[in-house]
């Protein structure tokens, strides 16, 4: 098969249409044909190895109806003994690479998942497709050019994104700023600010990262040039000419400057809960919407993607074999841990209903039937406007990082943050945990702000989060409860927590306090970090 580079080079734009996103075209029955056809492959390999033997029972099913029925729901815990020693002798292939994820606390520092290398190989064709979804205008729109210039703007290894930039990086098809190899040596920071310095010389023609970080690099970018003002002739007069021109059109448009104004993207391609809740911000700023990508280091990266219209998100057929447990199922599993919750097939979801996905590694992986914690939304069974026959889903939010401040009432992080956001506030960032005032509980959100009143801000968020979740405002409507309690920290709280953090070592999924139920150990070090408190 021709790599994407040679079909560039011979202008074979439909063949890389095809290869990348024809997946689209197939219909629910297609798609489980090949769900099932990789898994019964995937099966032969487990029963091959020593770790497969264990998690399926000792005996390798014959079907897809056999292995549902027999192999055992998996966490983490089940692999946590062969993988934090990252046993290869058990696995069903060698490793080509090995890639963590955050831990938890207390019980183990990360999650390591071996990619075998046809794991690796499948990498780049996913990336690719949210590449051109996000710069495409109708069906078949391949708009990429060999030597198109892509942002550094992840983790490196052996974060799964690293993995992912460096299979993307031996296609030869972008330019990556920094260089793969210059950046692995550089902190996110560094790496971020020599990226973007040589972008502005060069240009950018993709961005692809966490969505938050590029709201927070736009800020910067904006505090930035208004500190270059005296010291533009240190800069090249290429740079000059850009800032001036981009200077002269952010002032016609009567705004500030602003990154769309130096850099024209062909696509933004993001990943994270937040991407919905910042997308107009991203718009805003760099000129096009941000196109969602969803995915999971144990999943082996990005498993499903929006298009071109950018509404729900449509699952990569050969990832992974998905399985989804529905919500009431997902929440009786988790109140009663010897209960076995029932699955159903993508081609049984149905409309508006949430699920928990289970997920088995193709390809030689080691992940069977595995709960990733993740909770999603089918939006609907098909995109009618773009002809796509399969279900599309959202994000909704972790299985565990779910505030349940009443039996009727579950906040996720999704709604508190769309709430934090209309309130129209300026802040740093914020944290939510489940709290008691006297026997009632409430909602507590800390947000580090740079003006307000909290008594304001808390009745801003509340109201918000009642116009966006009705059992919150069921809490307060038929309980009688005051739901919500908002402390404001001191300036610089969360900065102050980062570097101690990264003095300290910590892993970079563990920099930053989690938005939802920090333990109490976190919460201490904010509000000892914290200037003062209301």
């Amino acid at each position: 098969m021709p790599t994407i580079l040679e079909l560039l080079r011979q202008n074979k734009k439909d063949e890389i249409w095809k290869e990348c996103c024809g997946f689209i075209d197939l219909s629910v029955r297609g798609f489980m044909d090949v769900q099932k056809q990789l898994l019964l492959e995937q099966i032969e390999l487990l029963g091959q190895c020593e770790l497969g033997k264990k998690i399926m029972g000792g005996e390798a099913p014959r079907s897809v109806e056999e292995f549902r029925k027999k192999v055992p729901l998996t966490t983490y815990k089940d692999y946590l003994p062969y993988l934090d020693e990252k046993r290869e002798d058990v696995l069903p292939e060698r490793p080509y690479a090995w890639a963590h994820t955050s831990g938890r606390s207390g019980e183990y520092a990360f999650k390591w998942v071996p990619y075998t290398k046809a794991m690796v190989d499948m990498m780049p064709k996913n990336i690719f497709a949210s590449i051109i979804f996000s710069s495409c205008r109708t069906r078949g729109d391949v708009n990429i050019e060999e030597g198109d210039i892509l942002l550094y703007a992840t983790a490196p290894p052996p974060y799964v994104s690293g993995v992912i930039i460096r299979a993307v990086d031996d296609q030869g098809v972008l330019r990556i700023l920094p260089s793969v190899e210059e950046a692995e040596q550089m902190d996110f920071f560094t790496r971020m600010a020599e990226g973007f310095r040589m972008s502005m010389e060069m240009g950018m023609d993709f961005f692809g990262g966490i969505t938050s970080v590029l709201v927070r690099i736009s800020r910067q970018f904006e505090e930035g040039l208004r500190g270059r003002n005296r010291t533009s002739t240190k800069l090249s007069p290429r740079l000059i000419y850009k800032l001036l021109r981009g200077k002269i059109k952010s002032t016609l448009a009567g705004r500030p400057f602003l990154p769309r104004d130096l850099w024209r993207l062909k696509g933004i391609v993001c990943g994270g809960s937040d991407t919905s809740i910042f997308k107009d911000k991203v718009f805003h700023s760099w000129g096009r919407m941000p196109l969602e990508a969803y995915g999971s280091t144990e999943c082996g990266g990005s498993f499903a993607t929006q298009t071109w219209n950018y509404k729900g998100m449509t699952f990569f057929p050969g990832i992974c074999f998905l399985e989804f447990i529905p919500e009431e199922e997902s929440r009786r599993s988790r109140a009663d841990t010897g209960y076995k919750p029932r699955t159903l097939l993508l081609d049984e979801v149905k409309p508006n209903e949430k699920y928990e996905l289970v997920m088995t590694s193709f390809r030689g992986g080691i992940y069977t039937r595995y709960r990733i914690g993740d909770m999603i939304k089918v939006v609907s069974l098909e995109d009618e406007e773009l002809n796509i026959r399969l279900p599309q889903i959202v994000f909704e939010s972790r299985v565990d990082d779910i505030i349940d401040l009443a039996d009727f009432a579950r906040l996720t992080e999704k709604t508190i943050w769309r709430a934090i956001e209309d309130a129209g506030i300026s802040y740093e960032d914020w944290t939510a945990r489940k709290e008691y005032i006297g026997e009632s509980p409430v909602l507590h959100v800390y947000i580090e702000t740079k003006d307000g009143d909290a008594r304001d801000i808390e009745q801003r968020v509340h109201q918000n989060l009642r116009e966006l979740d009705s059992s919150y405002a069921e809490v307060e409507d038929i309980l009688h409860l005051s739901p919500l309690k908002v402390t404001l920290l001191s300036e610089g709280t969360f900065n102050r927590y980062f570097k101690e953090r990264q003095a300290a070592g910590a892993d970079l999924g563990h920099l930053k306090p989690p938005h939802m139920n920090p333990p109490a150990e976190i919460m201490d070090k904010l509000m000892q970090m914290s200037k003062w408190k209301i």
